[in-house]
């Protein structure tokens, strides 16, 4: 009886749907935080069928991880400062079960999670005009300007994977996914997957040949700003403030509440449905008026 190699049936799934050649010939050098995880049995394989000079980090498959596995700025310190020391030509960190992953340019900044799926969008769009693709009502105005970019429709959804791959059905979308570095990407998976995620960021990167931070430079540009808060106020209550407050914008009420503004500046407040907490988001193109509008926001609420 074959004994199946998953791991490797998988990589050897995306590896056939992307320009491989491209990638090798490129031979980059990239520092990968596996955190100990789910990435340690993909990894090692793929970047190898990808040319990649890898420089594994945390790769020991034990479930004991080497820092918080959230991927935020402050938890890949050390893996950023790896990226810059040894001179790599990017880096990137995978989370547990790797369905999200975070980019680490080539000064060892980590960037934004919402270029994850910006990089991804860009480079299935640039290949797929015209098609349609699904977000989530909290992901960046930069994946709807892409879109427009390629003459593409961009559909919201409620936040939850389980929403936007709905939608992503729904719609027969090319790509979607949630702004928290996650791309959902149906030719090869339809779910989040980071060892997609990074295979499309180098396949732009080599198509353009580009670095990451030439290549965030050439999207488009916005500030955003989280914040998150216990439950103490009825809710109906609080979107009526909102909506009494900012009644000249547009408002969307499909997943708690969404207000636009016609500069393309944005907020959406809603209940978390795992823990009793409220979760804001608010962004702009302009940091100044992101921090405006953010803390507008707060005030009308008491916060």
């Amino acid at each position: 009886m074959t004994i199946p190699n998953f791991p490797k049936e998988h990589a050897d799934h995306i590896l056939a749907h992307i320009d491989v050649s491209k990638i090798r010939a490129k031979k980059f050098k990239i520092a990968v935080d596996m955190i100990n995880a789910s990435a340690c049995v993909v990894d090692p394989y793929l970047f190898e069928q990808l040319g990649v000079e890898l420089i594994p980090l945390n790769n020991i498959p034990n479930g004991k991880f080497a820092h918080k596995p959230e991927p935020t700025i402050e938890n890949l310190k050390d893996t950023a400062k790896m990226v810059k020391e040894l001179g790599c030509d990017l880096g990137f960190a995978h989370d547990p079960d790797a369905d999200r992953l975070v980019i680490i340019n080539e000064f060892g900044e980590v960037i934004s999670e919402e270029y994850t799926l910006g990089f991804g969008v860009e480079e299935v769009l640039s290949q797929h005009p015209d098609e349609t693709i699904v977000i989530n009502m909290s992901t960046s105005q930069m994946i709807v300007d892409i879109a427009t970019k390629y003459g593409s429709k961009c559909i919201r959804t409620k936040v939850g994977e389980a929403n936007v791959l709905a939608g992503i059905i729904e719609n027969n979308a090319i790509v979607g996914g949630e702004g928290t570095s996650g791309v959902i990407y149906p030719t090869l998976n339809n779910c989040r997957d980071s060892f997609v995620s990074l295979s499309l960021t180098l396949e732009l990167l080599a198509k353009r040949n580009q670095t990451v931070n030439e290549c965030v430079n050439t999207l488009p540009k916005y500030f955003m700003k989280r914040d998150k808060w216990p439950v103490t106020e009825d809710l109906k209550n609080i979107y009526i403030k909102l909506k009494s407050h900012f009644n000249n914008a547009k408002i969307n009420e499909l997943d708690g509440i969404r207000i636009d503004f016609e500069d393309s500046s944005w907020f959406h407040l809603r209940p978390s449905i795992t823990e009793p907490i409220i979760r804001l988001f608010c962004e702009a193109k302009d940091i100044n008026r992101m921090e405006t509008l953010f803390n507008e926001v707060k005030l009308t609420l008491g916060h």
